[in-house]
């Protein structure tokens, strides 16, 4: 008769999870698109003008967004919990950092852009993907174009976004 270790098995059972789960993850999260399908799709996103050389604004007075909260939009409780919380900020960092370049304006009024933009944004990324909730994952590349537009609103106003 053969006995079984209790200890051993469980052991094994929890070392073998990882894989199982992560398997599971594998087939079923959506390989992120090519570059050049993303790079396609960020053609919807509206265009802005970016100077080739990028210098302060003369007399800007600069204020950081965590300062507006005032204003912002009722839209953006959204972005700070939920499934869909860090999709959503990723596409507001964009639409906010488009809107300070647009305007010129370093303070509150430029900082605090519109929500519908960002409704608009999440809706067509959700149909484009096909998923009900955004990830990380459908928002990479809006993220990434957002710090380039960020760094040159920090240029332009002369301080922290």
């Amino acid at each position: 008769m053969q006995t079984i270790n209790l200890g051993r098995a469980l052991g094994a059972a929890l070392a073998v999870m990882p894989l199982i789960s992560g398997a599971v993850v594998a087939e079923t999260t959506p390989a992120p698109a090519d570059i050049a399908e993303e790079e396609a799709f960020l053609s919807i996103l509206p265009k802005i003008e970016l100077p080739d050389d990028v210098q302060p604004i003369p007399g800007a007075v600069n204020e950081e967004f965590r300062n507006c909260q005032a204003f912002w939009p009722a839209g953006y409780e959204l972005a700070r919990s939920g499934p869909e919380a860090r999709a959503l900020r990723d596409i507001y960092s964009f639409v906010r950092a488009r809107n300070v370049i647009a305007t010129k304006d370093c303070g509150c009024a430029g900082k605090v852009a519109d929500w519908d933009e960002v409704d608009a944004v999440a809706a067509a990324l959700r149909e484009y993907h096909n998923v009900e909730r955004l990830t990380w994952l459908q928002t990479e590349a809006i993220s990434t174009e957002a710090k380039k537009l960020i760094a040159v609103a920090e240029t332009m106003c002369g301080g922290s976004f």
